[in-house]
């Protein structure tokens, strides 16, 4: 399992997210004329190698057309992802571990006003070893 597909199985497999979302959960860009709420995440550049293990940065973007929902969906992958850290049963999944989520402050809350709604990106990093990657 690739940590992209981890991400994305860990986003999909948790009703909390699939309640607000249903399926509509992206990896790479959200396609045009997408139905809000939803999710798409990807890997942001800078993957760090260090000896057998690498370091990826995901940004999960939370978009709805309201803030507070666009806020809610964020706060739910952020405690998603920070009851993972090393102990729970998606951080130690195929030598994964979830090492850090954060949810930005009310000023990284983005209106993307060409599609009048409002995105709220999560950043998580993911230390593997190399060797785990298929």
């Amino acid at each position: 399992m690739t940590p992209s597909q981890l991400v994305g199985y860990v986003l999909n497999q948790t009703s909390a997210i699939t309640n607000i979302t249903s399926t509509r959960i992206y990896n790479g860009t959200r396609p045009d004329g997408t139905v809000v709420p939803c999710i798409n995440y990807f890997e942001m550049p800078g993957t760090q190698r260090l000896v057998g293990f690498e370091r990826g940065t995901y940004s999960i973007n939370c978009r709805a057309t309201t803030a507070e929902t666009a806020l809610q969906l964020a706060r739910t992958v952020v405690d998603l992802f920070q009851g993972t850290s090393g102990t729970g049963i998606y951080g130690n999944m195929n030598n994964f571990e979830i090492t850090r989520a954060s949810l930005r402050q009310q000023q990284g809350l983005i209106p993307e006003t060409a599609d009048n709604l409002y995105n709220c990106p999560v950043d998580i990093f993911i230390i593997y070893p190399t060797s785990s990657v298929s």
